[in-house]
């Protein structure tokens, strides 16, 4: 029998190194830490939802056949190009389990979605960073096409992910460098699309050209589903075929793949909440601006990275008036620097009058 036993001897050495996800959860504060969708669902939706028939006791449709067909309808892809996921972290995981691995790579440009890198050391596979260039005025961002593709060139890297518009940045990069990216590479280019229908700008348009390309999509952000984990990945039927090997069988629940082929009958309804949310960013994006003493920085998503003086200070003084934000600590290219996503109108409001006070 062993009386003691060190577990950290007994861990991978990749995941020893990492530390858990952890999502703040501060009771009555306002949150806009996580880029959700703030408004209701549509009329009628959640009665359509719950007055649905699921057989709660049977697993739920490993292929997700209704959804797939609704999405395909949404998409404009067909159904063997459609790979549905438990959230779109779960589909992360499941590129890197399937294209990298031990003695692989894969391309990341910093700042970005820090769960690219998660899944790449959980999996064993190596990760190249290619940072974001900063523009002139030092607002915005750009990616590093000659950077990427030279990193590319290496042959231990298998895949590149392009987030777009990039979290936590909001930056939207041009089809044309993503193209470039996809034609010169010659390898997998994932473009994360989870903030896609924002910007409004899409590149699944170029799936059926381009047998390298995978997009990824959600319905945590503009379909306001956060708390039903439902992304899907939209390829050439090749490429999730051989995603599908390594996929866990009935991934997707019965009702969360209900809610999502439901929800796709109230698109311009969600359109509709899209261009109210980008509106009240675009007010509040205004505001921000007018504090000489933060830089803002330029967004096409449904959040904005913006930089005080003291963002610690600034972070810590929201807390205490009710306002969870998310402090994203020293970003490269950025140093210490804070993130909120759009809220509802008269949560705006309070918020930047809590600003004002902080900031005055």
């Amino acid at each position: 029998m062993v009386d003691k036993m060190n577990l950290e001897e007994w861990i991978r050495p990749s995941i020893r190194a990492l530390k858990a996800y952890e999502s703040k959860s501060i009771p009555d504060c306002v949150r806009l830490d996580a880029n959700e969708n703030p408004l209701s669902w549509p009329q009628g939706m959640i009665e359509r939802l719950l007055g649905s028939s699921i057989a709660f006791n049977r697993y739920p449709d490993g292929g997700a056949q209704e959804l797939k067909q609704a999405l395909s309808g949404y998409t404009g892809v067909p159904g063997e190009g459609i790979l549905t996921g438990n959230g779109s972290d779960e589909l992360i995981q499941l590129l890197m389990t399937t294209f990298g691995g031990e003695n692989r790579a894969v391309v990341v440009h910093p700042p970005t979605f820090s769960m690219y890198g998660a899944a790449a050391r959980v999996t064993g596979t190596n990760v190249l960073e290619v940072p974001l260039l900063l523009t002139e005025d030092g607002r915005d961002f750009r990616l590093d096409v000659e950077g990427i593709l030279k990193a590319a060139a290496q042959s231990q890297v298998h895949m590149i992910v392009l987030c777009n518009p990039n979290n936590p940045t909001g930056t939207l990069f041009p089809r044309e460098e993503i193209f470039r990216i996809v034609a010169e590479s010659g390898k997998i280019v994932v473009v994360d699309e989870a903030y896609g229908e924002f910007s409004g700008e899409s590149v699944v348009d170029q799936i059926p050209h381009c047998p390298n390309l995978l997009v990824m999509k959600t319905f945590s952000k503009l379909f306001a589903m956060a708390a039903l984990r439902l992304g899907y990945l939209l390829g050439q039927p090749s490429m999730i075929e051989a995603l599908n090997r390594a996929r866990q069988p009935f991934n997707v629940n019965s009702f969360s793949q209900k809610a999502g082929a439901i929800a796709l009958n109230y698109v311009e309804d969600f359109a509709e909440q899209g261009r109210t949310l980008r509106a009240e960013l675009e007010k509040i994006v205004e505001a921000l601006t007018a504090f000489a003493s933060v830089k803002v920085f330029a967004t096409r998503a449904n959040f904005v990275l913006f930089q005080p003086e003291d963002p610690d200070r600034v972070y810590q003084e929201l807390i205490e008036k009710g306002f969870l934000i998310r402090n994203m600590g020293n970003l490269p290219l950025v140093g210490k620097a804070l993130r909120f996503s759009v809220g509802l109108p008269e949560d705006n409001e309070r918020l930047m009058k809590a600003l004002r006070e902080i900031l005055k």
